[in-house]
């Protein structure tokens, strides 16, 4: 399946994220807005009843700084209650958590029997990461018999250690022997445990809060945690089974279209997201989805259908425009999909799109037309200005219009002078154009600045072992290299490659063999090929240059090599 589409269904539906976690705090006593002007009743000496009728009017002409500034002063000055009420209200809706944090202490203070007052300064301990005192609260809460928000509190620890979860598991713990059915302990503890990485018991908890509280939400959770730990099977059971008895559960369908996803059952997916758009027709992401399956499943006219749909969006538009394009190429109306890519203009399709129109401009010829087109897009998109200075030079050099390349590189550094990404590109395309002095001393340059520079030590040694005889110096230049990074399977190819031409076979054969298993090339196994052959050993020779022919059956390496060293095998 393509990684692109995987990965971007996984974001968009959430699939790898905690089992549960609440946003919002789920106190429906919270005011969500500041209330109509309403102040507090009690005797206030003339100062104070003056500094809250001028809240009461900024609030009204939406000065809210002054509201909550005269507001929390007096809450301050007077302790009442209500002024401190008010004070968190506008606080929280402004949220400007300090303030609220401040404001809810002094309401709580002024008066401890509170229950919303309690309530509200837990949220704001929370919000602060000031757990465990939340947690008192909230024990004080329920032993009331109200509802606390302790999955809130769960839910807000993603950000602190695992130790510190840890410390806050054993107070969940200990209230759940009084309240072991309770959901509110039961979910925190599921986000707690799924949050420290312990899925197992994570997926019991969530059983059993299944289990005593049977709502459609609770089993989302438990089918999430029964896919993160393999058991896709009892995911889908339990999902489906929602599903017959609930079929608008979107969050159910969701999660079962993205476990169908995993499983690679892409046509069963594409049905239940052909469901989920039907009943959210203006739901973009959806749709955008419901269209790359479309496309996964070659069912092209279907996602072409989509795709034009979503031409309009604000936030999937050029992500429309970009896959219209990719399925005008393949049915080769190149023009068409040239039309589309410009029409990419933001997100993380622009720059494919920009690379596949230079692409195609220049395997047309339209080579004036390609260099106006990066030339409009400097412009246009000018913080990634250099970035399109080397997509049009590595475009040409790719194309063999090295001269036009090496060109346009000295422009770019003329504007971003010393700039190494450049410099580099610039001493690649010396280098095809046979022209070593150049490309040694751009490279010789920017290892002025960047002495450990490991991919340029390894590109001037490589170069100087194939290209000169110079090996020594290679050597020395590719050892550096390796001792920067040591795993790196190019750099242990040049080190063999060096040693071959040094006459150290042994020591080459090994560092070739290496650089294969780990990273299985075609010039890889060119070199290795070469230096097998040349010690006597032609059999594992043939057979290292089969396995890179499987590779890259057109490589021009290999069959140089072969050609020169056993032609029959190419016959």
């Amino acid at each position: 399946m393509n990684k692109q589409f995987a990965l971007f269904c996984a974001i968009c539906l959430g699939l790898t994220g905690c089992a549960s976690i609440p946003e919002q705090p789920p106190s429906p006593d919270m005011t969500a807005q500041v209330p109509e002007e309403t102040i507090p009743t009690a005797s206030f000496d003339p100062e104070t009843l003056y500094s809250l009728l001028v809240a009461e009017i900024a609030g009204h002409r939406q000065r809210y700084d002054i509201t909550l500034t005269n507001y929390l002063h007096q809450a301050e000055k007077t302790r009442d209650p209500g002024i401190a009420e008010r004070a968190t209200q506008v606080a929280v809706y402004l949220q400007s958590n300090k303030a609220a944090l401040n404001a809810a202490r002094i309401w709580h203070e002024s008066a401890p029997d509170n229950i919303q007052a309690k309530h509200t300064l837990a949220l704001e301990l929370i919000k602060a990461n000031q757990f465990i005192e939340a947690f008192v609260l909230l024990e004080d809460i329920l032993n009331t018999n109200k509802t606390a928000s302790f999955d809130f509190l769960a839910a807000h620890s993603k950000n602190i250690s695992q130790n510190q979860r840890n410390e806050i598991l054993v107070h969940y713990n200990r209230l759940l022997e009084s309240y072991p059915k309770n959901p509110r302990l039961l979910a925190g503890k599921v986000i707690l445990l799924d949050l420290n990485g312990r899925k197992d018991e994570a997926l019991k908890t969530a059983t059993l809060l299944h289990r005593y509280d049977p709502t459609p939400q609770n089993l989302i959770v438990k089918a999430k945690l029964e896919h993160q730990l393999g058991d896709s099977a009892s995911a889908i059971r339990d999902l489906e089974q929602e599903l017959e008895f609930n079929p608008d559960n979107q969050q159910a369908r969701l999660l079962y279209a993205q476990i169908l996803i995993d499983k690679k059952s892409l046509k069963q997916a594409q049905e239940q997201f052909a469901t989920l758009v039907g009943e959210s027709p203006n739901n973009d992401q959806m749709r955008l989805t419901l269209a790359l399956l479309a496309m996964e499943n070659k069912l092209f006219d279907e996602a072409k259908l989509q795709f034009t749909q979503l031409t309009h969006s604000r936030t999937h538009g050029s992500d429309a425009y970009f896959y219209l394009a990719q399925l005008a190429e393949r049915e080769d109306k190149n023009d068409i999909a040239l039309d589309h890519y410009r029409r990419v203009t933001q997100g993380s399709k622009l720059m494919q799109a920009q690379m596949r129109m230079g692409e195609l401009l220049v395997a047309q010829g339209r080579l004036a037309e390609m260099h106006n087109l990066y030339e409009q897009s400097r412009e246009q998109f000018r913080p990634e200005k250099k970035s399109f200075f080397l997509f049009e030079a590595d475009l040409l050099s790719r194309n063999g219009y090295l001269d036009i390349a090496l060109s346009l590189l000295n422009v770019a550094l003329n504007e971003f002078k010393d700039d190494i990404s450049v410099l580099y590109a610039r001493a690649m395309t010396s280098e095809k154009r046979n022209d070593l002095e150049s490309m040694e001393r751009d490279l010789l340059k920017i290892l002025s600045m960047e002495p450990d520079n490991a991919m340029v030590l390894n590109a001037l040694g490589y170069t100087l072992a194939d290209r000169t005889t110079r090996y020594e110096e290679a050597l020395e230049l590719i050892t550096r290299a390796k001792a920067l990074k040591p795993d790196d399977p190019a750099i242990t190819d040049s080190l063999g490659w060096a040693h071959f031409r040094l006459g150290n076979f042994s020591q080459s054969i090994k560092l070739l063999e290496e650089a294969l298993d780990k990273f299985p090339d075609h010039e890889v196994a060119a070199h290795l090929g070469e230096a097998l052959w040349v010690t006597g050993e032609k059999e594992r020779a043939q057979e290292v240059w089969k396995q890179g022919l499987r590779l890259k059956p057109d490589s021009q390496i290999l069959k140089s090599v072969i050609e020169r060293l056993n032609p029959e095998l190419l016959k």
